[in-house]
C-alpha cells in the first residue's frame, strides 16, 4: 500500500536512531462535515458577490457617475470572489490535501507528513489515544488536541480516515509508544 518512494520520504524525516513501527496513509475523502458546510455557505456568498459584480459592470449608470467608481468596486470585490471560490471548492481542496498525506509511528514519535509540512508528536505530547470507527469502513485515531489561540477551541488531531483494517496496528503502535514513554518517566 505504501510505495518505496513514500517510505523513503518518511525515512528522510526521521531523527537519528529513530525506527519505523507503522506507516499508513488516509483514504482521501472530499465530503466531510466541515467541507460540506463551507460549500453550502459558499453558494449564497458567491451569489451575493456575483450580484454586486453584475451591478458594478452592467448596472444603470447615474448621470455624471464616473466609470472609475465601477472599476474600484470591482477591484474591491476580488478578495470576496476568491473566498467564495475557496468555499465552493472546499471538498476538492480537502481531497487534494489528504491524498498527499502519510502517517507514521516510530519508536519515539507519531508523524503526519503532508506535501508542505510535517507534524511530529512525541509520546509526552499525546493526551490520550481514542479510536473512532465509522460505518464507512474508516477509522480516526485521535491522540492530541490542537489549541487555536484566536477561538480558544481544542481541535482533535491524529490519524484521520485510515482504513479500519489498519487501525488496530496503528493503535497498538501508538499505545506501545505511549507506554514506553510512561515507563521511562517513572523511577
Amino acid at each position: 500500500m505504501i510505495s518505496p518512494e513514500e517510505t523513503q520520504k518518511i525515512k528522510n524525516r526521521l531523527d537519528l536512531n529513530e525506527h519505523l513501527v507503522w506507516v499508513g496513509k488516509p483514504k482521501p475523502r472530499a465530503f466531510t462535515k466541515t467541507t460540506v458546510g463551507a460549500m453550502l455557505f459558499g453558494i449564497p456568498w458567491s451569489a451575493f458577490v456575483a450580484f454586486f459584480l453584475y451591478v458594478a459592470f452592467f448596472g444603470e449608470a447615474k448621470d455624471g457617475e464616473p466609470p472609475e467608481g465601477r472599476l474600484v468596486l470591482a477591484l474591491f470585490m476580488i478578495p470576496f470572489v476568491l473566498v467564495g471560490l475557496g468555499m465552493l471548492f472546499a471538498p476538492f481542496w480537502n481531497r487534494l490535501r489528504m491524498a498527499g498525506q502519510l502517517y507514521a509511528v516510530t519508536d519515539k514519535s507519531a508523524l503526519v507528513i503532508g506535501r508542505l509540512f510535517t507534524k511530529r508528536w512525541r509520546a509526552g505530547e499525546m493526551d490520550t489515544i481514542d479510536r473512532r470507527d465509522k460505518r464507512n469502513g474508516h477509522s480516526d485515531l485521535i491522540f492530541a488536541y490542537t489549541s487555536y489561540a484566536v477561538s480558544g477551541q481544542h481541535q482533535p488531531t491524529g490519524f484521520l480516515n485510515i482504513p479500519t483494517s489498519e487501525a488496530s496496528a496503528a493503535e497498538s503502535a501508538l499505545r506501545a509508544l505511549k507506554e514506553r514513554e510512561e515507563g521511562q518517566q517513572t523511577p
